[in-house]
């Protein structure tokens, strides 16, 4: 499963979606150098040799040169931000790696980026957000960036709260946070409650933010397996869906996102439960936390998808997500025939779980 932070770290989407490794263009293939030279990035893992330093080294500083060429080469390409952040992790790894020049540069690209009108928040805030941590770990005299450790991942989640500080699009960034307080799996509840309650006491929240965090730190939760789930909202292609109108039948709840390879590798077993049982009254909603329309509106014409799906262009913050919590695609949700949620998680079992709930 894709978490939010691991994906938002090593790019934005890693040139969007699965399928676009197949495309020969000179865009694609300079794409797929990158993403080459950004696994040489970790070479030696954690407990990296002075040589496989100097691999480290030598292949950030070639994918954040092929980067700023890809920016020069194609500035208007759909792949440009998917560029950006491969320049921001190679100057990253290259910083840790022990090169203070990169160090410097990175710090300069952050500057210069966070004050640039015509780069999109996400990236003014992947930008930062790497800088932050490349100066931390030089700092705490670390020669790797473990994502999976305790200290990154406070390392990670103060380099947004400085980010707010920052950038203009501070509730975005609240939302990323607070999203992390209410089901972060890297996190102690005493942790969750702690994000939390810095994003309530923070003077940038706004009131609909701080009324979020306030939620959290009752323990109000915005469902429970075993009750009826609320769920209503315009489908992409216009028409209205209401949970409440598929009482008598079994509905899957699919998170998911175009960008997302797992996501993908669902759809297969998604198409055939839903072929083998939809006369039977078994039906599919999907939430797509896709950020491009068209992205979506290919992938599921192309592939077939009948269901209904929910877009809204926010990503880790589309808005239904968010108030579920979820953090990780894909994620799915199985709903009985009276609309109580039964499961958050039938990934393995679909075919069973629905079976069974249709003979209920």
């Amino acid at each position: 499963m894709l978490s939010w932070a691991l994906v938002f770290l090593a790019t934005l989407s890693l040139s969007g979606q699965t399928e676009a490794t197949k495309d020969a263009s000179p865009e694609a293939t300079a794409i797929a150098a990158m993403k080459t030279l950004m696994a040489k990035t970790k070479q030696g893992r954690d407990k990296p040799t002075p040589e496989d330093l100097k691999v480290r080294r030598e292949a950030g500083s070639e994918m954040a040169r092929l980067g700023e060429q890809f920016l020069k080469d194609y500035p208007k390409s759909e792949k440009a931000e998917d560029a950006h952040g491969f320049i921001n992790i190679g100057l990253l790894e290259v910083s840790v790696a022990g090169d203070g020049a990169a160090a410097d540069a990175l710090e300069k690209r952050a500057t210069t980026i966070v004050k640039d009108p015509a780069v999109a928040e996400q990236m003014k805030l992947h930008t930062f957000a790497v800088n932050y941590i490349a100066h931390w770990a030089i700092k705490s005299g670390k020669t790797n960036v473990n994502h999976g450790s305790p200290d990154f991942q406070r390392a990670y989640l103060d380099s947004f709260f400085e980010a707010a500080d920052v950038l203009s699009d501070k509730d975005s960034i609240f939302q990323m946070l607070l999203l992390q307080a209410k089901s972060g799996r890297e996190m102690t509840a005493e942790e969750k409650r702690g994000v939390a309650n810095r994003v309530a006491e923070h003077a940038h929240a706004s009131a609909s933010i701080k009324a979020e965090a306030e939620k959290i730190l009752s323990g109000t939760q915005a469902y429970a397996v075993g009750k009826p789930l609320d769920l209503s909202f315009t489908a992409v292609d216009g028409k209205k869906v209401d949970l409440k109108d598929f009482s008598g039948k079994v509905v899957l709840i699919d998170f998911w996102a175009t960008w997302c390879g797992p996501c993908i590798g669902e759809v297969p077993n998604l198409k055939k439960a839903y072929d083998t049982h939809h006369a039977k009254g078994f039906e599919i909603i999907g939430i797509s936390l896709d950020d491009k329309k068209e992205d979506l509106l290919q992938f599921t014409k192309k592939h077939e998808m009948p269901w209904p799906h929910y877009f809204d262009g926010k990503h880790w913050n589309n808005e239904i997500s968010f108030r579920f919590g979820i953090n990780s695609v894909p994620t799915t949700w199985l709903i009985d025939k009276k609309g109580n949620l039964r499961s958050t998680n039938v990934r393995g079992d679909l075919e069973r779980s629905v079976e069974r709930l249709l003979k209920e």
